[in-house]
């Protein structure tokens, strides 16, 4: 094999690499663009009523029978919040320990970037329980 031949095949070799990486970056953009673009994660209010966050420990009683201001915040219906991240409960079938029918796989668990507004003491947990039905998960991304 002469050198020329190297060359040749090795010219070949890297355009069928990039031909293979370009199309995998098209089929797949957002293993890249994920790791380089934050997504700006919001949830904006859609009951009508509005909702209200609870917290953990009291994720499964209706509002109105929450008689500590602490463990619940009531929101407007049409609201936006910033949040750092949203998740759905492992143990979706864990109930409610009163019996009220409520079930922890119907809620969000939410970390907010800012204290709502009736948490404005700074008690260090941004962390509340919403029903899923009552709000309206939204993203963005940045552009430069």
């Amino acid at each position: 094999m002469s050198i020329g031949n190297t060359k040749l095949h090795s010219k070949k070799l890297l355009l069928c690499l990039s031909l293979a990486c370009g199309v995998l970056g098209v089929m797949i953009p957002n293993t890249v663009s994920s790791q380089t673009t934050p997504i700006i994660r919001i949830l904006r209010v859609t009951a009508a009523r509005g909702t209200t966050f609870k917290r953990e420990e009291s994720w499964y009683l209706q509002a109105r029978n929450i008689t500590q201001a602490d463990q619940k915040c009531a929101v407007r219906s049409g609201e936006k919040f910033f949040v750092s991240s949203i998740l759905s409960s492992n143990n979706s079938q864990e109930m409610s320990p009163n019996g009220n029918g409520e079930r922890l796989r119907d809620y969000w668990e939410v970390t907010f970037e800012k204290p709502l507004p009736c948490d404005q003491q700074g008690n260090g947990r941004p962390t509340w329980f919403v029903f899923k039905a009552h709000v309206q998960q939204l993203q963005a991304v940045t552009v430069r």
